[in-house]
């Protein structure tokens, strides 16, 4: 069996693919002495309308996107990321939830447009072209996304022996950098929370220790069988220590009990290191994020 094939059991990717009107245009070399007369609505590029018109749907969508990367891991293609199956279900959900809420940004944009375009005609001046803006504005906006399953690429009929051999070795190659770039994202993560807890537990000025912080923590380690599809040996010793480190182990004691504080304290900071060490020690070939031609 092949090392990745495990992986595919595991997990697929997901494309997300969202898309806004621009609301903007390159001036004409003609207007470009203009720039400097109305420099809010005329910078190289025109206005079309008001960017805070636009503001909530970039917000929905990036919120979007946000959701996709929090519950997946990268991969070295751009735009594609690889989803645990577990997480599926949970994603789909949460991506129509959002798309509908995009929908109806779209059709409270939609409602304004006119007035939008009229206060547009206003600032713009002489440099207001009708044609510049689309009859039917509703089509500019897209919000959709696909799952796909991956697989060893397959001899085939159409496949000659030499070039199925090329392909088969450029997709290993690529797997062996989703690998290295999902135990980079995990790793990097641990040592975000880890950083966070130990900061608050040194320095001059004590600082309370939230219970959101300590539930960031544990649900990483409870996450990490999940999300952990290629199975970083490493990084499962890591956060076991962690985990025992923690156990019977309360806000309440670290912000009230010094004795309790200064052990976690010492044994954190020893997990920090640990942690640091293992990113340092990751391969340092460059990681690419789209595939060669």
């Amino acid at each position: 069996m092949n090392e990745f094939e495990n992986v595919f059991r595991k997990a697929c990717l997901i494309q997300l693919s969202t898309s806004t009107w621009m609301g903007s245009k390159m001036l004409e070399q003609s207007h470009m002495t203009k720039v400097s007369q109305n420099s809010e609505w005329l910078r190289g590029r025109k206005l079309l309308i008001n960017p805070e018109v636009l503001g909530p749907l970039h917000t929905s969508t990036h919120q979007a996107r946000n959701l996709v990367k929090q519950y997946s891991l990268p991969f070295p293609i751009t735009s594609l990321y690889l989803i645990p199956k577990e997480s599926l279900a949970f994603i789909d959900e949460r991506l129509n939830y959002q798309k509908n809420i995009f929908k109806e940004k779209v059709e409270a944009f939609v409602g304004t447009y006119d007035l939008a375009r009229e206060e547009a005609k206003k600032h713009l001046g002489d440099l207001f072209d009708d044609a510049d803006y689309p009859a039917d504005v509703r089509s500019k906006f897209k919000f959709e996304w696909r799952f796909l399953a991956l697989d060893i690429p397959g001899k085939g009929v159409m496949l000659s022996p030499e070039i199925y051999e090329r392909e088969k070795q450029k997709f290993e190659s690529m797997m062996e950098e989703a690998r290295e770039l999902a135990a980079i994202a995990l790793r990097e993560e641990f040592a975000e929370i880890v950083n966070g807890l130990v900061g608050k537990m040194t320095g001059g000025q004590p600082k309370m220790i939230k219970s959101s912080m300590f539930n960031k923590l544990r649900e990483f380690v409870s996450d990490l069988e999940t999300r952990n599809i290629f199975d970083d040996s490493q990084l499962v010793e890591l956060a076991k220590i962690a985990s025992d480190t923690m156990a019977g182990i309360s806000t309440y004691g670290l912000n009230y009990n010094s004795q309790v504080k200064d052990r976690i304290k010492t044994s954190m900071t020893v997990l920090k290191q640990a942690i640091e060490d293992s990113i340092e020690e990751m391969p340092k070939r460059k990681i690419r994020l789209s595939l060669a031609a």
